[in-house]
């Protein structure tokens, strides 16, 4: 309804929402009065002790449904928690944390660009080697990961920084998976947060986390291709991805035609915009952070349901820190 009153000034089809939106409301209201003049009858004639009969069948019927509700969500839980080995859980844990220190790292870098007074000395290097070490996870790091973690402060590249960015929607993604949080719509600001990735070390055990299922990782991983796909279709109908065939562009501008016959609620929302109407610049940005999550979300699916190693999660996202030449070395041994 907000979206719909955010674009009713130039919506057609967004203004007849919200009449009929309104037209809801004073049904609503209406039934509201008929009920409040119902059950102030009951009470003039049955009196109190009638209407407390009333009110008591009406508690019961609410407890019972509560009742039900919390045994399946218990239920639920017991299902999770057997769903996934401890093992795989401690696991996935250790990469979190992994994650997250080189993340804290990624952060305070970010934060030395700017002019830091000569009265503050900065222990973020030492402090995150003593936590790696503490957790230990110092000793079987990646030789590449390690001197990314060693270089002393204010020591990382531009380049380094950029790479590593995309790799806080990952860790959006493994503490969902892991239990630990919501995952944001790709259609909503991310909001990463310092906090957030700090919030991984204060879990005590990992082997107790209500990690989900493969089937329940999968329906989200499909989400995110689907909109990844909208979101690429419509960079190639406005020719903003190099050497596309123009095949798939005519395929792509026939897609957006479709979407568009359909009004804005046939299109995906960003924010009060369909992704017709977003900028160039800002629809790559969304669509990477979509392409991220799809591509994450398909390594842990495929963990989690066995059909690869764990050791997957970690080659996954070594490829936002190391160097591009240990990536390519990497996934040309993969191949052979």
């Amino acid at each position: 309804m907000w979206v719909a009153l955010r674009r009713a000034p130039r919506d057609r089809r967004a203004r007849i929402i919200v009449v009929r939106f309104a037209l809801w409301v004073a049904w609503m209201a209406g039934t509201i009065a008929i009920l409040h003049w119902y059950f102030r009858g009951i009470f003039t004639n049955f009196g109190a002790t009638g209407t407390a009969v009333y009110i008591g069948i009406g508690i019961c019927i609410v407890m019972i449904v509560a009742v039900k509700r919390i045994g399946e969500r218990r239920e639920s839980s017991a299902e999770k928690l057997a769903s996934v080995s401890d093992e795989l859980k401690q696991a996935l844990y250790r990469d979190a944390c992994l994650l997250a220190i080189l993340l804290e790292r990624l952060g305070s870098e970010s934060y030395l660009e700017k002019e830091i007074p000569p009265e503050i000395t900065i222990v973020t290097r030492r402090v995150l080697l003593d936590r790696l070490a503490a957790l230990g996870l110092r000793d079987k790091l990646e030789a590449e990961l390690r001197d990314l973690l060693l270089a002393l402060d204010e020591h990382w590249t531009a380049e380094q920084k950029q790479r590593a960015a995309p790799a806080l929607e990952c860790f959006a993604v493994l503490q969902w998976v892991l239990g630990l949080g919501e995952l944001r719509s790709l259609t909503a600001d991310p909001k990463y947060s310092v906090a957030e990735v700090r919030s991984i070390f204060e879990v005590k055990k990992p082997e107790k986390l209500l990690v989900l299922a493969s089937w329940d990782v999968r329906q989200v991983r499909d989400g995110a291709n689907r909109f990844f796909t909208r979101c690429w279709a419509e960079l190639v109908a406005r020719r903003a991805i190099g050497n596309a065939p123009e095949q798939d562009v005519e395929r792509a501008l026939e897609m957006r035609a479709h979407i568009q016959g359909a009004g804005y609620t046939g299109d995906y929302l960003v924010g009060a915009q369909t992704i017709t109407e977003l900028e160039t610049a800002f629809l790559l940005q969304v669509a990477r952070r979509a392409y991220n999550r799809w591509k994450f979300l398909s390594v842990l699916v495929d963990v989690l349901s066995g059909e690869k190693a764990e050791a997957e999660v970690r080659r996954f996202l070594s490829q936002y820190f190391a160097p591009p030449e240990a990536v390519e070395s990497s996934a040309a041994e993969k191949s052979e």
